[in-house]
């Protein structure tokens, strides 16, 4: 059942990040679709990790084996350097006008959060759920 529900939030999450992805070719006619789009993220991004502490990470913490417990605990630092770096991001670009006021800042941060972001939901699938 965790599986199948953070499982769920994965394809969400991919499904919208490749929506991004898409609208980010052509930043300045789609800031209002984009900036509507980093909050609708944040949203599922901040649910997702409220699944995984109230979940899965109190499942692998507890775990007998000490290397589960310390994949767990590595895979829980990083994601609070992620989850720092977007959250300094969706500050600065959470707008269409913060978008276009700085677009060539945002041209530089958005493909790197979204590919951070991307590569993080394929890390769990492939390192972290099968813990489970």
């Amino acid at each position: 059942m965790i599986n199948q529900n953070l499982a769920r939030q994965h394809k969400e999450l991919y499904k919208l990040l490749s929506d991004m992805k898409s609208l980010g070719y052509n930043i300045e006619s789609n800031a209002d679709k984009i900036a509507l789009n980093i909050n609708l993220l944040d949203g599922k991004i901040n649910l997702h990790l409220q699944s995984e502490d109230k979940y899965l990470y109190s499942l692998l913490l507890n775990s007998s084996n000490t290397e589960v417990r310390r994949i767990a605990k590595n895979f829980i630092t990083e994601m609070g350097h992620i989850s720092k770096t977007f959250n300094e991001f969706k500050a600065k670009f959470n707008t269409k006008n913060r978008i276009l006021n700085n677009i060539n800042e945002f041209k530089l941060e958005y493909p790197m959060i979204m590919n951070a972001i991307f590569s993080r939901l394929d890390k769990e699938d492939k390192k972290l759920y099968i813990l489970l």
